[in-house]
């Protein structure tokens, strides 16, 4: 039963491109050849996946509070106990942190709060770790998906976003640093989303922008504080756009032997947020060098396996347990209480109740069909009946429509027959 819900919730192709992202990320901190000093390309391609993502999550989101408790639900688990661990270990040992990584307490707990509001009581912090930088961009994009839903613009997301990051690419200065460069990487995972639901036009179009922005940054030489924009980043967002749009179609024919690949990428969130800084502490606590070819053997392949094996445990003890109940929490507090009130409390206020005193909101007397016949929502209080009448049928006359203002007359011998037993009762409660 897990595996199957596993694999209802979960693309593995789509894991695998996760997975590929996060292996480039570690190559680039820790292995120093020249053939992986692009690393923040594994994070552009993070970006791509988690556009094709949110454009799902969206679309199901019933509001747009929904839609952010989802994202908070997903990424807080693992950021608290990233964050708390990586912050631990920097006070433990701060012999070990390189210089202008040290990290207080206050600004960890700061981290929790700024990241998902933007910082919005613009207090100056110091991140965790390096690599939280893209959380910042990737709230951006929430936030933004959660004004256009609170709107009631859902439908059309895709094009307010083209929209809105051609309008800042126009009116920013190409010396001036954001974040909107990185947005045609949003815009083309969300195009894949779009074309795979088989909105055709809306996908080209989002592709186009995200390609035209992004060419525009090329020949403008718009400035990035990470990496410069080049053609390879052009590159980088043709390829990534194509695999995940593979990834996604043909998800089906990907073989078992890709699994194991897929396995990382579940646990790419919280291998990200802890590696950079607890990796490099780690190579300096054991003394690893960077030019003999056992430094680099421990580099590419013995310190990610000990990252793993930490993101793992964070994923199977922390994250995988706590992300649906704090997605629920947030979603709809009451109703996660209420799911936890003693058996007590629920007899108690069963017993305040009056017998046989059905709450009028039970029956939508005003809600008829076109042949009168009152459209019943099954939902009658039988918890407020006394236990001998709920073993019994209970017959509820339809009401007339003269009564209702509704279309036709209610025949007086059409009777809605609604039967509830005591174990169904027990079973609902």
């Amino acid at each position: 039963m897990e595996k199957a819900s596993l694999k209802s919730e979960r693309s593995v192709a789509i894991d695998c491109l996760r997975a590929v992202s996060i292996i480039w990320v570690l190559l680039y901190h820790f292995v120093p050849l020249q053939v992986f000093n692009r690393g923040t390309f594994g994070v552009l391609l993070f970006f791509i996946i988690s556009g094709y993502c949110i454009a799902f999550s969206a679309e199901s989101s019933q509001s747009a509070w929904h839609f952010y408790a989802k994202r908070l639900g997903r990424l807080l688990p693992a950021l608290i106990v990233c964050g708390f661990l990586t912050t631990l270990f920097k006070r433990l040992a701060p012999d070990l942190v390189e210089p202008g990584r040290g990290l207080e307490w206050v600004h960890y707990a700061y981290t929790i709060v700024a990241l998902p509001t933007l910082n919005v009581l613009q207090i100056n912090y110091k991140l965790p770790d390096g690599a939280y930088w893209s959380l910042q961009v990737e709230f951006q994009f929430y936030v933004f998906c959660f004004l256009m839903i609170a709107l009631g613009l859902k439908q059309r997301l895709l094009a307010l976003l083209c929209a809105v990051t051609i309008f800042r690419t126009v009116t920013t200065s190409t010396d001036f640093y954001t974040s909107n460069d990185f947005f045609p990487f949003f815009i083309a995972g969300m195009s894949v989303a779009a074309l795979v639901r088989g909105r055709t036009r809306e996908a080209i179009l989002g592709i186009s922008v995200a390609f035209s922005v992004e060419l525009y940054h090329l020949i403008f030489h718009v400035k990035q504080p990470s990496v410069p924009i080049e053609m390879y980043r052009s590159l980088l967002l043709w390829c990534g756009t194509a695999a995940a749009y593979l990834a996604a179609r043909y998800d089906h024919l990907l073989p078992r032997a890709f699994h194991p690949l897929a396995f990382i990428g579940v646990i790419s969130y919280p291998l990200y947020l802890i590696h950079q800084d607890v990796g490099t502490m780690i190579l300096q606590r054991a003394h690893v060098g960077r030019e003999s070819t056992a430094d680099l053997l421990f580099r590419a392949f013995v310190l990610p396996a000990f990252l793993i094996s930490i993101a793992w445990l964070v994923y199977a003890l922390v994250e995988r347990r706590t992300i649906k109940p704090l997605t629920a929490l947030l979603a709809n507090s009451r109703a996660w209480l209420c799911q936890w009130q003693p058996a007590s409390a629920i007899r108690a206020s069963h017993a305040a109740e009056r017998p046989g005193d059905v709450a009028r909101r039970d029956f939508p007397v005003g809600d008829l069909r076109s042949d009168g016949i009152v459209s019943w929502k099954a939902r009658v209080a039988v918890r407020l009946l006394p236990s001998g009448l709920r073993s019994r049928p209970l017959l509820l006359p339809t009401p007339a429509a003269g009564l209702t203002g509704a279309r036709g007359a209610a025949s007086p011998a059409k009777i809605e027959h609604l039967v509830y037993t005591e174990g169904q009762d027990q079973k609902n409660q």
